[in-house]
C-alpha cells in the first residue's frame, strides 16, 4: 500500500508557510548586510519584495547581503535553506549547491548549530561531508549541532530520525534511543516541533503510548497534534495518519487522509 510517509522526516529551518504570494514595500538601508539577511528570512520562497526601483526574492535578498559582506555566516546559511538539493546559485564570481552553502558558512562560523543541522538534513544517511580537517556523517552533524548547542529542537529531531529503533546514541552524559531523541525535542525545548510530533507517531506501534508533558499520546493522538494542532500543511503526517486509520479498519477514512496528503499544497 501507499504508506512513503510512515517513516521519519527531517527539518531544516523552517519557513512561515504562506497560502499566497505577498509583497513587502520595507524601507531599509540597501548597504546593510544584516539587513538583507533578515529580509530574506520574513519571506517564504514565493515572496517578492521591493527595494528601491528592484523586486527582491527571498534567494536574492540573500545573495543581496552576500555581495554586501561574504563573510556573513547566517546569510550562506539561510542561502542554503532557500535552495532546493538540486538548485545551484551564483555568489561573486563562484556557483553554489545547497550543501556548499552550509559549508561555506561553516568555514567562517563553525559555531554555527543551525547550519550544522541543516548540513546533516543535506547528507544522506551514506553520505559523509568534510568539514575542516575530518569527515562527518549525517548523524555525526547533527551531534555536532547539539555539542554547540543542545536546546536545538530541529538537531534532536532529526537525530532520532537518523537512527534505528535499536540504535542508542551519546549525547553529552546521555545516551539516548529513537524515541527518547523526539520526547528531548519535544518535552524539554519545543513543543511546537510539528515533524517531531509526526516522528514521535512513527517510532510508535499500535498499542504503544508515549508521555510527553503531563499527557499521554498514541500513535495516532501525534500525528493529529502535528497537523491539526501545529502544521496543516504537513502532508507526512496527513498520510501517516492515514496509514494509522487504515491499520484500525477504518477503510475509507484513512484512504481519504491518504488523498488529502497526496493533494498539492
Amino acid at each position: 500500500r501507499w504508506a512513503l510517509g510512515a517513516s521519519p522526516s527531517k527539518n531544516a529551518t523552517l519557513r512561515p508557510w504562506r497560502s499566497t504570494p505577498r509583497t513587502h514595500r520595507p524601507e531599509i538601508d540597501p548597504t546593510n548586510s544584516r539587513a538583507w539577511n533578515n529580509l530574506g528570512v520574513s519571506l517564504s520562497s514565493k515572496d517578492t519584495v521591493t527595494v528601491g526601483t528592484g523586486s527582491f526574492t527571498e534567494q536574492e535578498c540573500h545573495v543581496k547581503a552576500l555581495e554586501i559582506d561574504p563573510t556573513d555566516s547566517q546569510a550562506w546559511n539561510n542561502l542554503g535553506v532557500s535552495l532546493t538539493s538540486k538548485d545551484t546559485v551564483t555568489v561573486g564570481t563562484g556557483n553554489f549547491t545547497k550543501q556548499e552553502c552550509y559549508l561555506k558558512a561553516l568555514e567562517i562560523d563553525p559555531t554555527d548549530s543551525q547550519a550544522w543541522n541543516n548540513l546533516g538534513v543535506s547528507l544522506s544517511s551514506k553520505d559523509t561531508v568534510t568539514v575542516g580537517t575530518r569527515n562527518f556523517t549525517e548523524q555525526e552533524c547533527y551531534l555536532k549541532a547539539l555539542e554547540i548547542d543542545s536546546t536545538n529542537s530541529k538537531a534532536w529531531n532529526n537525530l532520532g530520525a537518523s537512527l534505528t529503533p535499536k540504535d542508542t546514541v551519546t549525547v553529552g552524559t546521555g545516551n539516548f534511543t529513537k524515541q527518547e531523541c523526539y520526547l528531548k525535542a519535544l518535552v524539554e525545548i519545543d513543543p511546537t516541533n510539528s515533524r517531531a510530533w509526526n516522528n514521535l507517531g512513527v517510532s510508535l506501534t499500535s498499542k504503544d503510548t508515549a508521555t510527553v508533558g503531563t499527557g499521554s499520546f498514541t500513535k495516532q493522538e501525534c500525528y493529529v497534534k502535528s497537523y491539526l494542532e501545529i502544521d496543516p500543511t504537513d502532508s507526512q503526517a496527513w498520510n501517516n495518519l492515514g496509514v494509522s486509520l487504515s491499520s484500525k479498519g477504518h477503510g475509507y477514512g484513512g484512504h481519504w487522509e491518504l488523498h488529502r496528503a497526496r493533494m498539492p499544497r
